[in-house]
């Protein structure tokens, strides 16, 4: 008899939680100018793992977050852990070093710390995040030269190639390696609340290890680690951004502070109910389109019926697409917090809108 496998997991490390004084740290880096990066040609096989992972495991380095969360009237702060590469340093200021993780890694922090294999740990700073493609940017200053990974062509892998992965796993083994082989180059992989085309890997993935780097053994970084499946039946079954993926968004982020080609529809949605997505705030929608608490019915021909879905039919639009929008004008009504109720309009009403974003 068959049974039911959980979800794919996002693979951020779960930390201790605390409550203290709430602040912030407002120096801020100058990041003028472009990145240096760096991108394989003719690299040659490593006769052995051990001398690959000495090449590359000082690009792999720890990262440590506080996040505020607000919980019956009190502020604590949240600690958690994950994985980065250091891929690329400033073109006008070589002291500045770029890092690529995961966006649930840095999701909501207040403060970033980065440690190195060597022990030296910095602050660091949000450059930018993509929610969608789970990727973010951040950076460290460091006067001396930091070694950087070299970017693979992931569209080159085989099924069946070695790789290893280095990270962070339970946020307190920093530099872990582990050795597997690639399982799928093209996962279509439900993570979350947005579909992604990830590798397939059965390397030995753990919470913490996410935003980690995954090699071949070239060196080369061919993959940023972010899921795995989980349930007590299943092994092996790990996920990785491609890093022809991530290097066009880590490119876009450091240069325009978002993903170009990424449509939005300029609104801020959440799931009621099992099968209802409702407006929660429409106020960067074009005008006389969307208001708050529009039940989305269709877009475009597509009906939507959760959080998955609706960003499914977004990823399809490109910014200054018009695109049919299908609503039931919802509203609030009754007395008291708890009596409050969410009626519908019984007649769709549609309209057009135009997609926004930033253009290729």
């Amino acid at each position: 008899m068959g049974r039911k496998v959980n979800s794919v997991l996002l693979l951020a490390a779960a930390a201790c939680v605390a409550a203290c004084c709430i602040g912030c740290d407002d120096g801020s880096l100058d990041r003028t100018g472009k990145y240096v990066s760096y991108i394989s040609t003719n690299t040659e096989v490593y006769s052995s793992t051990a001398e690959m992972v000495a090449a590359v495991a000082d690009t792999v380095v720890e990262i440590r977050t506080e996040s505020t969360v607000t919980q019956w009237g009190m502020q604590y702060v949240v600690s958690g852990a994950g994985s980065g590469v250091i891929v690329a340093h400033a073109d006008t200021d070589k002291s500045i070093y770029y890092i690529i993780t995961n966006n649930h890694v840095i999701e909501g922090a207040r403060d970033i710390h980065v440690s190195l294999r060597s022990g030296v740990t910095y602050d660091a700073e949000l450059i930018a995040t993509d929610v969608r493609g789970d990727v973010a940017v951040i950076a460290i200053e460091e006067n001396e030269t930091l070694n950087r990974a070299v970017w693979g062509n992931s569209d080159s892998l085989k099924v069946g190639e070695d790789v290893v992965a280095i990270g962070n796993p339970l946020g307190s083994l920093g530099g872990t390696v582990t050795k597997g082989i690639i399982s799928s180059k093209a996962r279509n992989i439900a993570v979350g609340n947005h579909t992604m085309t990830l590798l397939q890997t059965d390397t030995a993935i753990n919470p913490g290890n996410s935003g980690g780097g995954l090699f071949n053994m070239r060196g080369e970084l061919i993959g940023i680690v972010n899921a795995k499946t989980s349930d007590e039946e299943v092994e092996g079954i790990c996920f990785a951004i491609p890093a022809n993926t991530a290097r066009a968004i880590y490119g876009d982020l450091v240069e325009y502070g978002a993903v170009r080609g990424r449509a939005s529809l300029g609104i801020e949605v959440a799931t009621v109910g099992t099968n209802m997505l409702c407006v929660t705030s429409a106020g960067n929608s074009p005008a006389n389109t969307f208001m708050q608490y529009d039940r989305i019915y269709k877009i475009g021909d597509r009906e939507i019926t959760s959080l998955l879905s609706y960003n499914d039919a977004v990823a399809e639009l490109v910014p200054g697409d018009d695109v049919q929008v299908t609503v039931y004008r919802g509203r609030y009504s009754g007395g008291g917090f708890f009596g409050q109720t969410l009626t519908f309009d019984a007649n769709p009403t549609t309209f057009t809108v135009k997609a926004g974003g930033v253009a290729l």
